[in-house]
């Protein structure tokens, strides 16, 4: 009976935990189930029952409050949520690479977010003899104020692309590759801010000048040091990340060494034949790791990458009904500040 009772409590080996990424997992999740009208915890459940993150992540039901300063539960979540987010745009946007290594924060719905200026100088501490009054110095730099801004992306997709088992991929490459790409356009330029879009990391910063060095490989070294020493005072012992275009990029690595740990290369079509040196923690940065998917099948969509006003029509229209496809759109908030004016320095070198 002794042998019998073992037996019949017997527990049955678990199901191993399926890792994935949370970010195109639960854009997908968010897409499918706005197409068939159903429940996001349904079809996440149906499609990757293992995943226990994004189950926990997507669940509603009745239990004792997340919160992000308790560990085993929303602490280990909300960093895995965010990380996902810039893992997912990682080889389509050089940007996500610079943020892996910012002030990242969660948006979570919040309408202005302010983060700590960043304030680096000898002058704000000094030693004091023993009795003596501490000196009280106010710092001139703010705090850096995130506004909400949001990235969007709409792509039709046959119905096949959407419902097949290769949904993830399809929809994720579809979508989360061309808003990296977009990302980068904006986060590296030197626009103003406008009612819809942040500044880019480059307003307002003046070229440096350029090594004037006939030798191509000594040029290399003397443009990133006038990079490095510029934003030295904010970057202190770095890391520093060095931000080119592919090409530039991956020459400046073989010449650089993969060994100088404090140097980050990062590559980056939209910068052109510019060279950007960062000091990251002297950024911060504001994104949802929850963007909002919605279909439709039987809209008219304007294919334009400048449609006019809205209301207006175009030549190239498309109806989802007739061409049995669905329309995808992806809103995701994200901004960014520098925490401080010298966060960021760049130069055109000579070089190639």
């Amino acid at each position: 009976m002794k042998h019998e009772s073992q037996s019949a409590f017997r527990r049955e080996p678990r199901e191993p935990e399926v890792s994935g990424n949370l970010f195109t997992r639960s854009l997908t999740a968010r897409t499918l189930a706005s197409l068939r009208r159903c429940s996001v915890a349904d079809i996440a459940a149906q499609m990757w029952p293992n995943d226990r993150a994004l189950l926990q992540h997507l669940a509603r039901a009745a239990s004792n409050p997340a919160m992000t300063s308790v560990a085993g539960w929303a602490a280990e979540l909300v960093q895995k949520r965010t990380a996902d987010v810039l893992e997912a745009l990682g080889p389509a946007s050089g940007a996500a690479d610079v943020l892996k290594q910012c002030l990242a924060l969660d948006w979570d719905g919040a309408g202005l977010i302010s983060a700590p200026g960043f304030t680096a100088s000898a002058g704000n501490s000094g030693f004091v003899q023993e009795g003596q009054p501490i000196p009280v110095r106010q710092f001139a730099v703010g705090p850096a104020q995130l506004q909400p801004y949001k990235l969007v992306s709409i792509a039709p997709l046959t119905r096949e692309m959407v419902e097949s088992s290769n949904a993830e991929a399809l929809i994720s490459d579809a979508l989360v590759r061309s808003t990296g790409l977009a990302l980068d356009v904006v986060f590296f330029g030197s626009a103003a801010a406008t009612a819809a879009q942040p500044a880019g990391i480059r307003n307002g910063i003046a070229a440096s000048a350029a090594s004037a060095n006939t030798d191509p490989f000594a040029a290399v070294f003397e443009d990133v040091a006038t990079l490095i020493n510029a934003v030295a005072p904010v970057g202190g012992k770095g890391p520093y990340i060095i931000v080119a275009g592919p090409g530039r990029a991956v020459s400046f690595g073989m010449r650089i060494g993969s060994a100088e740990s404090t140097i980050i290369p990062v590559a980056s079509s939209a910068v052109g034949n510019d060279l950007i040196c960062i000091a990251p923690k002297a950024i911060a940065a504001a994104l949802s790791a929850d963007p909002d998917a919605e279909t439709a099948n039987a809209a008219t969509l304007v294919m334009d990458t400048a449609p006019g006003a809205a209301g207006t029509t175009g030549s190239g229209e498309k109806e989802m009904w007739q061409t049995d496809s669905v329309a995808v759109k992806v809103r995701w908030p994200v901004t960014w500040a520098l925490r401080a004016a010298g966060a960021v320095a760049w130069l055109t070198p000579a070089w190639k």
